[in-house]
């Protein structure tokens, strides 16, 4: 038998290996009941997390103008949560352990719903067909998801360098996410790098034979991100989490392999794969055409947008009026008359200013013996999502109000008070002011959305390079008068990350 195989052209010995190949993968591919059961259940489980269901997602996307779209438009797409069943109302509860009812809910609806499957369905051999398209579907759910995130960090505008109001802050009025944020904001570089280690796991997923490694590193890095969020309250640990599943469920059939290989360094054979084949040109055209229309719209034109957000003072943190030319800094208050009565520094006094900071933009704020009601930094409530307003009160602070804003032709940074207001209570007051500097006023508005209804009128005078006097009516209808002298402070935690320190 063997001098008969000998004698074979190799062609027919190349066809005879095929085949058999082919005859040991069919058989391969053949799936046990338990294999079955559980891939009914993970690509149902799969399936529901990776399509929007709330209505507003569609309202939203059937209502984008290309002419006015910005990359909140893009995030908006990509940064969908997975159905909410259960609402949880409380503050804390918005971002706490029983939120994962719902990823808890949805599996049990897949396990019901996957048994049922089997009852019908007796006759599959194997699901390859439906593995490769709901891996593919999972693939570019992440990825696009993964690619908008980190594109926050990329273009730093998530996490932002403090102002100098919350330079000047307690450190113990700081919510626990304004904290971390502004910890990490304070190193532009590591902001950065934090992007692209998001960036990086999508751009994989993109490709067919990164995804593996692409879904690996996602679950890394958004289980990383879900246990940041849980040690500092910052409210997307649940969308960290649900991305991990996806990134494990991509890499999941590879990772025994993976094991076999670099732990205990052994051959590992190649697993069968079912691809389709697309025997028409145009089916190719289609595929092909419809892979590169969507990595265009979600990663060359997504980054895009972000870039030119970033560069063109519409950064959804931080407001992009300019404010008073050579003011900005921090001030002692070296006079107050209230009603023509001078008022000495106490620091139990509640309407006397402490001190006064001018931010670059058009921001004044000052410290004074009166609490505000503290503009809670939430991130992804249950309650955006459902678009439900009736309890406005333990919803966030809605980073999207700037962006409709600019799409109006107003005035945008009213709607941006997340960065410098939200996530700090404490007596620090926060004013956008318009400026008229012919007649030399500042019209100011209180920034926080519980007290927007506190307004000034104040007249400023510039003595010297180092002085301002404000005079004028306060939100109380008060006269007053303060004389503010620059004070050149430094900031340690600034300059200390910013500068290069010799360790020894």
């Amino acid at each position: 038998m063997s001098n008969v195989v000998a004698t074979l052209p190799p062609t027919v010995l190349q066809q005879e290996e095929t085949s058999t190949r082919q005859i040991i993968a069919q058989a391969k591919s053949r799936w046990t009941n338990k294999e079955k059961l559980v891939f009914r259940i993970a690509f149902l489980y799969i399936l529901f997390l990776c399509i929007p269901t709330y209505a507003a997602f569609y309202t939203h996307l059937s209502g984008l103008k290309l002419s006015t779209i910005t990359y909140h438009d893009f995030q908006s797409i990509v940064a969908f949560w997975p159905p909410q069943i259960i609402l949880i109302e409380s503050e804390e509860g918005v971002f706490g352990l029983f939120n994962y009812i719902n990823l808890f809910l949805l599996l049990v609806a897949a396990v019901v719903a996957g048994l049922v499957w089997t009852l019908l369905d007796k006759k599959s051999i194997n699901y390859s067909k439906l593995y490769y398209w709901i891996r593919v579907l999972a693939r570019y759910r992440l990825a696009y998801g993964m690619i908008g995130w980190g594109l926050k960090k990329a273009f730093p505008m998530q996490m932002v360098l403090p102002t100098e109001g919350m330079l000047n802050t307690s450190f113990i009025d700081f919510a626990e996410k304004k904290l971390y944020w502004s910890h990490v904001g304070v190193s532009f570089n590591y902001t950065v790098f934090l992007g692209f280690a998001e960036i990086l796991p999508g751009l994989l997923l993109l490709h067919r034979k990164t995804a593996v490694l692409g879904g690996t590193l996602a679950a890394v890095v958004t289980f990383n991100i879900c246990i940041a969020n849980h040690a500092y309250d910052a409210g997307v640990a649940v969308p960290a989490a649900y991305f991990a599943i996806l990134g494990i469920f991509i890499a999941w059939s590879d990772l025994p392999r993976i094991w076999q290989l670099l732990v205990h360094e052994k051959d590992v054979l190649q697993p069968y794969r079912y691809y389709p084949v697309l025997p028409e040109k145009w089916q190719q055209y289609l595929c092909n055409g419809l892979k590169l229309t969507f990595n265009f719209i979600f990663v060359v034109l997504a980054a895009a947008a972000w870039g030119y957000g970033f560069f063109n003072g519409n950064n959804y943190n931080i407001p992009s009026t300019p404010g008073l030319a050579q003011t900005k800094g921090y001030y002692s208050v070296s006079s107050f008359q209230l009603n023509h009565k001078e008022i000495p520094f106490s620091p139990q006094d509640s309407i006397r200013w402490q001190d006064a900071i001018f931010e670059g933009w058009s921001t004044l704020n000052y410290k004074t013996n009166r609490g505000a009601i503290a503009d809670r930094m939430i991130g992804y409530s249950p309650l955006r999502v459902k678009g439900d307003k009736a309890n406005s009160k333990l919803n966030q602070v809605n980073t999207q109000d700037s962006d409709k804003l600019k799409k109006e032709k107003k005035n945008r940074d009213l709607g941006v008070t997340r960065w410098e207001v939200g996530g700090m209570a404490g007596d620090r007051r926060y004013f956008f002011y318009k400026a008229d500097t012919v007649k030399q006023v500042l019209y100011l508005q209180n920034k926080n959305k519980y007290h927007k209804d506190e307004q000034q009128v104040l007249h400023y005078e510039r003595p010297s390079a180092t002085r301002i006097v404000l005079s004028g009516v306060n939100e109380f209808k008060d006269s007053i008068r303060v004389v503010l002298d620059k004070v050149d402070k430094k900031y340690p935690l600034v300059e200390g990350r910013q500068t290069a320190v010799e360790a020894f």
